[in-house]
């Protein structure tokens, strides 16, 4: 008897204390409403941002996986350069049966020529889905933006002998402050960007010494192209034609592949 009155005792003592203290916790709020719906918002732009010479805005892409009825989205912003970036707008709106919605970012007119500047928007937790696709649908965006004047100058194909591949309607582009030529290709079978000069002899000298190819080789890591020393890299006025020669590399491995290689970009128009 005396064991189970100290049992009811301590109890009674445990439930007043918790009574207490939960009518003393005067600052609770309640968290942001659940995503029950199974909504996804989410950026659907690249994140390397281009901004013209002459201008002075860019737009990011928000998607969505549902497109029945309008939704606002808070437009959440951070950059540590806000005298850059400024005029974002604080939201983003859907109309009803629209996948994408787009807002325009205002930039200052003292953003530096090929400088980067960096910044991130992020979707909101209540309008994204937690076990989504983070690689394709990805609720946060790290943006590089970089003011440039690179315009297309030449359209052709791209061919890749390493990758037995190429790619159709290729853009060669060309920066009269830089004065030097940039292909950027952005496709399944391959994706790279380098920058090149030509000389007055057609001898090609290749910017970048190490060009990644956008995909890894499996259990070794990501590969590279670089100059091969075998295969010089020239423009052919023949062929109209700029070829360029490549050995490949995984440095995470600190291997290379055998032989050399060269890539093509074949001018059309």
């Amino acid at each position: 008897m005396k064991l189970n009155k100290l049992f009811l005792m301590t109890g009674l003592a445990v439930m007043s204390l918790m009574a207490a203290s939960c009518s003393d916790d005067d600052d609770w709020s309640a968290g942001a409403p659940t995503n029950a719906q199974g909504l996804n918002v989410f950026i659907a732009s690249s994140n390397s941002i281009t901004v013209p010479s002459d201008g002075n805005t860019f737009e990011v892409t928000y998607a969505r996986n549902n497109k029945s009825g309008a939704l606002t989205v808070p437009v959440v912003f951070a950059t540590a350069t806000p005298d850059i970036f400024t005029g974002v707008p604080s939201q983003v709106t859907f109309n009803d049966g629209d996948e994408t919605a787009t807002i325009t970012i205002q930039c200052s007119d003292n953003m530096e020529m090929f400088k980067t500047y960096r910044a991130a928007i992020t979707v909101p937790e209540e309008f994204t889905t937690q076990y989504a696709d983070t690689i394709v649908n990805c609720p946060r965006a790290e943006l590089s933006v970089v003011k440039e004047d690179f315009k297309p100058y030449k359209t052709g194909t791209y061919y890749s002998q390493f990758n037995e591949a190429e790619v159709a309607n290729s853009v060669l582009e060309f920066s009269e402050i830089l004065k030097c030529y940039r292909i950027k290709i952005d496709d399944e079978a391959m994706a790279h960007t380098f920058t090149f000069t030509v000389d007055d002899e057609n001898n090609i000298t290749i910017n970048e010494p190490s060009i990644s190819q956008g995909w890894a080789y499996p259990g070794y890591g990501d590969v590279y192209a670089q100059q091969a020393a075998d295969k010089a890299s020239m423009f052919d006025p023949d062929d109209n034609a700029y070829y360029f020669g490549f050995k490949y590399v995984i440095p995470a491995a600190g291997v290379s592949f055998n032989g050399s290689y060269y890539d093509a970009f074949v001018v059309s128009e």
